[in-house]
């Protein structure tokens, strides 16, 4: 019981500074990074897990594509003579390490405490918005197109706190029997960071979620399926009229944001993505160094927002592949035990709409990456590593399931 409090603990600090990752430029970069090592290290020394005890097959794959990711980044910065590609290699071992605690971790949690610390992350973000936006308005940021957010949480990062931890409330709400009211409060509680943030890309992302769960319910529990479009109408309903601007709640004359942002396309994305494979074939196989990928933006330089593309020109080959093997790896681990477990007629509904929960995580970090630029910050890397972590550990549990489930947070 004692290991499960700590493992609780560890994973909802690691939580909350995902939540509030930009709290840094609060207390500073290096004060954030102190915060995230404290975590890391009373992750690994309270943990249960036994270290010397046999890798899974999922953490030595997880372990060999950051191991590839660091040495593409010592090779690259030794052959651009760039000490900054150097720095930001150490940087990805330290990732790497905290990947480790939080994987180990997580091991000792059951559902119940997963579904309790995504609604807590809700609730808090929710409650720093509010207070930033009405209370403390010298941390309340709203760009010039609206977006909203917070010191706590800028535009652009905001949305991944409702879009990454509202899998877990509704698999916790439909197939868990927690509280249906605390739920629905966290769901409309997250509907709302989406809507102020409007970010396509987690619009995008909610819809994939919404989209696995329907097909879950579909296949799992048939006569459910019915309450579940139920409820999904009433979340896209919810959706709408926060969007819409329309109904008797709003103005007629407010535009939907995200929905205007969707229908603008993105013609800037597009160039960058031509200046990437420009850079790509100029710096291949090596890359020429973190940071290089550009592409001039209103007269500036603006890294290329294409993780992918631009780690192959910034750390080469090898760390293209390093990042491909992380994440795809989880992907293929996760269908083949879904299959698996399909052929032999074993049912663990809970862990499977947990496993879901998590897949749609993976899947929204694997579309965030094709959006957005490749990064080095744990704020970023902290939702890779815990989607991964809860996913490994509960599609594990689909053909096994144990008493861990019944301990409460």
């Amino acid at each position: 019981m004692k290991s499960h409090k700590v493992s609780v603990c560890v994973i909802l600090c690691a939580c909350l500074l995902i939540v509030l990752g930009d709290v840094r430029f609060i207390i500073g970069s290096t004060g954030y990074w102190i915060v995230w090592g404290a975590v890391i290290f009373t992750g690994l020394f309270f943990s249960s897990c036994v270290i010397s005890r046999n890798i899974s097959v999922d953490l030595f794959v997880y372990l060999t594509g950051f191991l590839l990711v660091f040495l593409s980044f010592m090779l690259s910065g030794f052959a651009n003579q760039d000490v900054y590609t150097i720095y930001q290699g150490f940087k990805i071992f330290f990732i790497a390490l905290a990947f480790f605690c939080i994987y180990l971790n997580v091991r000792d949690l059951s559902e119940a405490s997963v579904y309790k610390i995504s609604v807590l992350c809700i609730a808090v973000g929710l409650v720093l918005f509010l207070m930033s936006k009405y209370a403390l308005r010298d941390l309340y940021v709203e760009l010039g197109d609206g977006r909203q957010g917070s010191q706590f949480a800028y535009p652009g990062v905001l949305w991944k706190t409702p879009v990454f931890f509202i899998g877990f409330v509704v698999a916790g709400m439909v197939f868990g029997a927690r509280s249906k009211v605390v739920s629905l409060f966290a769901l409309v509680g997250g509907l709302f960071l989406l809507k102020a943030d409007s970010s396509r890309t987690g619009f995008i992302i909610l819809a994939m979620v919404v989209l696995l769960f329907a097909v879950l319910c579909a296949y799992l529990r048939p006569k459910t399926a019915i309450i579940c479009s139920l409820l999904f109408s009433l979340i896209g309903m919810g959706a709408l009229i926060l969007y819409s601007g329309g109904f008797v709640f709003f103005s007629h004359s407010e535009e939907p944001l995200v929905l205007n942002r969707l229908a603008a396309g993105d013609p800037i994305r597009s160039q960058m993505l031509a200046d990437g494979l420009l850079h790509v074939k100029q710096c291949f196989p090596l890359g020429c160094g973190f940071g290089t990928a550009t592409s001039v933006v209103d007269g500036a330089d603006m890294v290329v927002h294409n993780a992918y593309l631009s780690s192959l020109g910034d750390i080469g080959m090898l760390g293209f592949v390093g990042i491909t093997v992380l994440i795809i790896s989880p992907i293929c681990f996760f269908i083949a035990r879904l299959t698996s477990a399909s052929s032999r007629g074993i049912r663990s509904t809970l862990n499977i709409a947990y496993s879901i929960a998590a897949f749609g995580g993976v899947l929204g970090f694997a579309l965030l990456l094709m959006l957005h630029p490749f990064s080095t910050e744990l704020s970023e890397w902290g939702i890779w590593i815990l989607m991964v972590s809860l996913l490994s550990t509960f599609s594990q549990r689909i053909t096994a399931v144990t008493d861990v489930e019944k301990v409460a947070i």
